[in-house]
């Protein structure tokens, strides 16, 4: 009854340690997913910030292109000019915005990689504690064995003594 009690826990302990590596797996792909996910988040935002400087590139050009404008055109170019600088700012606070929205998407993905490896640390914490039980029920089965064992001989000892001192008497 004893051994098979025991067996009984190895075979939980078993299925709690298979538990704990599908737990794993499904944790690593969860984690190479949200890898995958940043990593297109961070092209699109890498295309935007080059389209936005692509755009930033040309209306400096435009400007000074204005600026080397003379005559009658002052006025307009003057007016224009604060229009295209206007957009300059728009297109810099974008650019802003954009890098900002990257640095939180970083501290997003950190926070994550963080949880994973605490779950990891976990998962090994409890793969430790159930090989030390099952160490712990090996040596305990172990000694209740040999504590059987040693009984069984010492009672088939003293059979052996009784039925000695029975021939003796017949």
């Amino acid at each position: 009854e004893y051994q098979t009690h025991l067996e009984e826990e190895l075979a939980e302990s078993q299925a709690q340690r298979a538990a704990l590596l599908e737990e794993g797996v499904a944790n690593a792909a969860t984690r190479e997913e949200q890898e995958r996910e940043m990593a297109a988040q961070r092209s699109e935002q890498e295309a935007a910030k080059a389209s936005l400087e692509e755009k930033v590139q040309g209306l400096e050009a435009e400007l000074a292109k204005l600026r080397s404008d003379e005559g009658g055109l002052m006025n307009e170019a003057e007016e224009y000019q604060t229009h295209l600088e206007d957009e300059l700012h728009e297109a810099q606070a974008l650019t802003a915005a954009a890098v900002e929205e990257g640095n939180q998407v970083r501290a997003k993905l950190s926070a994550a990689v963080s949880e994973l490896r605490a779950a990891e640390a976990e998962r090994g914490s409890l793969i430790a504690a159930h090989a030390a039980a099952l160490e712990q029920l090996t040596e305990d089965h172990s000694a209740a064995m040999d504590e059987a064992r040693s009984s069984h001989a010492g009672k088939e000892q003293a059979l052996r003594g009784e039925l000695a001192g029975e021939g003796e008497k017949r």
